[in-house]
């Protein structure tokens, strides 16, 4: 529209009179109302659709010829056009698309689809397939760290869905490709966590997290603990079990880790670190971190598997802090070091650390002598409060060994092959995903105990059915087991068994006295039993993060630099999957034959060369 004024008096102060003219709309604003395209990936191609931008029409055009087994060629590529036609001069296939307005967004005018020429020539059946083509249609196969997709299973889906018959190493490089679109360069992966962090805390308020560079900005350590599992960790009883793994990232490191068991009996991760290695300095600024996070609780104790550089971090950081050692760590060494490894001695000595009373374990150290008295001495050197339970300074309770942090270790296997930005992110989506999880359990358990305390508690009321109780005073009584006699102090929570105490839970024997009393047993378990405990333990949620894109970042943040490890790369081709194992662990098989008759291995009763004849 255009407002136009004619005077028809020259007068002053004359009247004009406004005229409307009306003009057709410029052709160069095009209006569409097709939805816009943004995958590479589009099965199927028409005229009139709208792609987000050039390059994904270029790669939805190269995924279409793939698909449909024929090669085609550029005749034109601008800013502004893409115009593709088929290698053979005579064939009549084309396709063209333009930009909308000059802007970003392309739209298909024109396409062709029908081909004059003989798509079964020799030239178009040994069309070149590019690695990136092959890779971005297998890129879904690895959105999640678990999926084992490997290129035998690139060479056997391409054949069966689109005929193409690839070599391994096609196949390999596809799958390298896809890896590299869906995770990126793991050098940049570094120069991700400044604002990875930064998002961490501004959505995880109260959350410890921590970023140690090198002199020269190259990565050295990483450390996060989530607001969530500092405020759960009130609700759990203060037995810290750390380890440290392998990563299998370009880069290499290790993963350090620190968790609890919450109120079901279940694992409740606390923090999670990246280091160079396991040395004296990356395990105490590990544990220099998490002191910052968690501080330091009243009979607070510490189980890991006898690392030296945890050993010396743990009395740096934690001067007086208790620390336990787990029993199949111990028997791994007493395996490897006296080669003994018969039945009777293993029977022995995990009954040996398991004991509640003092009669117990010397009872069974005195039998272990007899079959070895070396492996005496080896206990005795490390100390019997170190993995023995009647010995231990702090009430380790059920967590005698080390396996929940074996467990998590074994949860997050497919993930340390992830660059590191992408291992973080996963860590955080499995707290999240747990937390939920635990959380409905623990809204659907209506037990005053939680699951596996509960179990054990039904157990011990099982055999207290058979038990006999004579009262001696209102809270002590006499407990009868066959010709046994048990004590058990209500007052005080103690039983002569030992496991009323130590396990701070009811035994068979304190039972029957409740029983005998008509009293229940709420009052005599531990709070961090309960399910009361179990709900506080999970009832702040891990919040999902908002989408890369939208994070708003500070730009001193975003200029902020991080290089990868100083330290060498790992070595090209496929990342060692297992930990290296140790001569004593390769020679033995995984299940040995033993004599019931005298504990040797390699025989039964029946071949047994020891045993006593008959006359």
């Amino acid at each position: 529209m255009e407002l136009a004024i004619n005077n028809e008096s020259t007068s002053a102060g004359s009247s004009g009179s406004l005229n409307l003219l009306e003009f057709p709309s410029s052709p160069a604003i095009e209006e569409y109302q097709s939805e816009i395209i943004t995958e590479s990936t589009q099965t199927y191609i028409e005229e009139g659709q709208v792609y987000q931008d050039k390059q994904t029409v270029a790669a939805a055009m190269k995924n279409y010829s793939v698909m449909h087994k024929f090669q085609f060629r550029v005749k034109r590529s601008s800013h502004r056009s893409y115009w593709l036609i088929c290698v053979a001069e005579s064939c009549k296939w084309h396709f063209k698309a333009t930009s909308i307005n000059d802007s970003a967004m392309f739209k298909i005018r024109s396409f062709s689809r029908q081909h004059t020429c003989c798509l079964m020539d020799e030239t178009f059946i040994q069309r070149k397939r590019t690695a990136a083509v092959l890779g971005s249609m297998v890129v879904p196969k690895y959105c999640d760290p678990k999926t084992v997709y490997t290129p035998k299973d690139i060479q056997t889906d391409m054949l069966s869905e689109h005929g193409l018959n690839l070599s391994y190493m096609q196949a390999w490089r596809a799958k390298e490709k896809a890896l590299q679109f869906l995770r990126g360069n793991p050098c940049d992966s570094y120069n991700k966590l400044p604002k990875y962090f930064y998002i961490l805390e501004k959505n995880y308020p109260g959350s410890v997290v921590k970023l140690k560079k090198a002199a020269d900005d190259c990565f050295l350590y990483a450390f996060v603990a989530l607001c969530t599992s500092i405020n759960g960790w009130q609700h759990c009883r203060p037995v810290v079990v750390v380890d440290g793994t392998f990563l299998k990232s370009a880069y290499r490191g290790i993963m350090l880790t620190a968790s609890t068991m919450d109120a079901a009996g279940t694992i409740f991760p606390l923090a999670y670190a990246v280091v160079d290695s396991e040395n004296d300095a990356s395990w105490k600024w590990f544990f220099e971190q998490f002191k910052e996070a968690y501080g330091e609780r009243p009979s607070m104790c510490v189980v890991s598997d006898r690392h030296e550089s945890i050993l010396k971090a743990t009395s740096v950081v934690y001067p007086g802090l208790a620390h336990y050692s787990c029993m199949w760590h111990i028997w791994t060494n007493i395996r490897s070091k006296f080669k003994k490894g018969h039945l009777q001695l293993h029977e022995l000595y995990f009954a040996t650390a398991r004991s509640y009373t003092m009669d117990e374990f010397n009872e069974r150290m005195l039998k272990i002598e007899e079959v070895d008295l070396r492996v005496k001495s080896y206990l005795y050197d490390i100390g019997y409060h170190r993995w023995s339970r009647v010995h231990a300074t702090v009430n380790r309770t059920f967590t005698m060994t080390s396996n929940i942090a074996e467990s998590l270790n074994a949860v997050t296997k497919d993930a340390r092959e992830l660059p590191i930005f992408d291992l973080f992110e996963y860590m955080r989506t499995l707290l999240e995903r747990w937390t939920k999880e635990k959380l409905s359990k623990a809204k659907g358990t209506f037990t005053y105990l939680g699951h596996k305390y509960n179990k054990e508690l039904e157990d011990n009321s099982t055999l207290s059915q058979k038990l006999r109780v004579r009262a001696s005073t209102d809270h002590i009584h006499t407990v009868l087991d066959g010709v046994k006699r048990y004590i058990v102090c209500l007052e005080n929570k103690k039983c002569s068994c030992g496991q009323f105490q130590l396990d701070e839970l009811p035994c068979a024997h304190a039972l029957a006295a409740l029983r005998h009393r008509n009293e229940t047993y709420e009052n005599y378990c531990s709070p961090y039993y309960t399910r009361k405990s179990l709900l506080l333990t999970y009832e702040m949620p891990v919040n999902p993060l908002p989408d890369e894109g939208k994070w708003e970042v500070p730009q001193h943040i975003l200029d902020e630099v991080v290089k990868p490890p100083a330290g060498d790369k790992r070595q090209p081709g496929r990342p060692h999957k297992e930990r290296y194992k140790t001569f004593d662990e390769i020679k033995s098989k995984k299940y040995k034959v033993s004599c019931g008759n005298c504990g040797g291995e390699g025989h039964n009763k029946r071949t047994c060369k020891n045993a006593p004849k008959k006359k």
